[in-house]
Parts: structure tokens; C-alpha cells; sequence
């Protein structure tokens, strides 16, 4: 069920702008040489993937990816109870975070779309969008207010609910 558009559009931003560096430098000597404003990785041992970028006005995001990075996100948001994590995204820029979780538990689809409806709704994020096809429910919604969104996607497949947990928090 690995819904991955919102882990690969950090990843593609990142890895944009880290390209962009890489292909400056290949050309050689720039008239306004600068330092290198990125790196990009991939740990041989866990396979976890990890990028930074510094833009022309200072700002630095990082991106760690992969199925050890701690599943942390935003408050008032948790991983879903005794769910198993398989993998995590953790995108940082400033005080804004974009975290996504991928998870499975053996409890129903509906538990876990309603266990996090409440969560979005203690986070001042009134659910806007929620559609149910088949085995899936998309649940998602944002506060403009509180720079926050967050979305969800659940599909029971045999005797697992699989899970994609999206949280942004603190982005302009």
C-alpha cells in the first residue's frame, strides 16, 4: 500500500537542490565560487538515507529516511498504539517538521482512522477530506492558523491495517 508521494516530494526538493550544486561544481569554478551547500548519503549499515541543504539566504533543511529513524512526530501526534513501523521520513527546516510514518497493526482500519481523527482534531485540525474505496480510507486536513496539516491513508489487507501518517508542522 506504500503511498509515497508526500516522502518523495521532500526527497525530490531535497535531492533538487542538492543536485543543483553538484552540477555547478562539475562545470568547474564558478565566477561567485561558493562552499558546498549539501550533502547526501546512505548509510551502508541501515540504509538509511539522510540529506542536508543550505539556501542562498542560510536556511538549512535536513532529511533522514528509512526504517530505523526514530518515529517522532509533531505534538499532539503519536504513533498509532502497538503498531509495528517499517519506515519513517523526517524532513526539518527551521522550527517546521514534516514527518511521515509508515506503520501496520492487526487492529481494523476504522480504529486507526479514528484514533487519528481525534488526534487531528486535538491539534486544532478539523478533518476536511475523508474518503473510503475498498479497503482504503484517506483521512486529511489542515489549520492555515497553526502552519499544520496532516494526512492519513489506511488499507486492511488480509489480517494487517497498513498505515501512512503525514504530519507538517510550522512551514510558512
Amino acid at each position: 500500500m506504500r503511498s509515497v508521494f508526500p516522502v518523495s516530494l521532500a526527497l525530490i526538493l531535497v535531492l533538487t537542490a542538492c543536485g543543483q550544486q553538484a552540477d555547478e561544481a562539475a562545470d568547474g569554478p564558478a565566477e561567485d565560487a561558493q562552499e558546498t551547500l549539501g550533502s547526501y548519503d546512505i548509510d551502508p549499515q541501515s540504509g538509511e538515507v539522510r540529506a542536508t541543504h543550505t539556501d542562498a539566504a542560510g536556511v538549512t533543511t535536513t532529511m533522514r529516511a528509512g526504517e530505523t529513524v526514530e518515529a517522532r512526530l509533531p505534538e499532539p501526534f503519536t504513533v498509532y498504539p502497538g503498531a509495528s513501523v517499517t519506515n519513517t521520513t523526517r524532513v526539518e527546516q527551521g522550527d517546521g517538521a514534516f514527518v511521515t510514518v509508515e506503520f501496520n497493526t492487526p487492529d481494523e482500519r476504522e480504529k486507526v482512522v479514528e484514533f487519528y481523527r481525534r488526534q487531528s482534531r486535538d491539534a486544532g485540525i478539523e478533518p476536511e477530506v475523508e474518503v473510503s474505496a475498498g479497503a482504503t480510507t484517506t483521512l486529511g486536513g489542515e489549520n492555515r492558523e497553526r502552519r499544520s496539516s496532516f494526512a492519513l491513508q489506511v488499507t486492511r489487507v488480509s489480517a494487517l491495517t497498513e498505515g501512512q501518517v503525514s504530519i507538517a508542522s510550522g512551514f510558512d
